[in-house]
């Protein structure tokens, strides 16, 4: 059963999950592409990975933006999370950010060179939304596929939480400061 203001898949069965936390740079996205192609092969989910890659992009692109924008940590770093969700039908890719405000798609003026994510996500995916968790908003979207992932239900996803033990920022630092040094 879902939770008050918990997406439908809250209570659904769940198949396979995996996690990945990103600091909130710009090759945030780029990372989780590489994770959700290397989920969705193991899980057997090829035929949603096209979809799912653009997907995860656009999200984890948003994500990096609201949390950079929201920003409570004093030394400007912090972390965005993805997560997938295989269900019987469908994959759920679920991305969570710093910032509390909700993502609505708008249409872009002509002359914009950005702006058009959501219209993309809302596009491929069969249904999509958000919902407040862990001090911040998940944003997901379902992508539905013909052969779900081989492998025996699990207990239904939990919503998102923060981690109870605080992050390294230290290497967080260090890592930055190498891509930074890579650029």
């Amino acid at each position: 059963m879902n939770g008050p203001g918990l997406p439908f898949y809250y209570g659904e069965p769940l198949l396979v999950r995996d996690q990945l936390d990103l600091v909130a740079t710009r090759t945030a996205a780029g990372c989780a592409r590489a994770f959700t192609g290397l989920a969705l092969a193991k899980w057997g989910a090829g035929p949603v990975q096209d979809d799912a890659l653009l997907v995860v992009s656009e999200l984890v692109t948003n994500a990096v933006t609201a949390t950079t924008t929201a920003l409570a940590e004093p030394d400007g770093l912090s972390l965005v999370t993805v997560r997938l969700l295989g269900l019987r039908a469908s994959v759920v890719i679920e991305v969570w950010d710093l910032s509390t405000a909700r993502p609505a798609a708008k249409e872009p003026d002509e002359e914009s060179e950005g702006g058009r994510g959501l219209l993309l996500v809302g596009s491929l995916a069969s249904r999509w939304g958000s919902y407040t968790a862990g001090g911040g908003k998940a944003v997901w979207a379902e992508l539905p596929f013909v052969q779900p992932p081989s492998t025996e239900p699990t207990t239904p996803p939990r919503p998102w939480r923060r981690p109870a033990t605080p992050y390294d920022l230290d290497l967080l630092h260090r890592v930055l400061a190498g891509l930074h040094a890579t650029l």
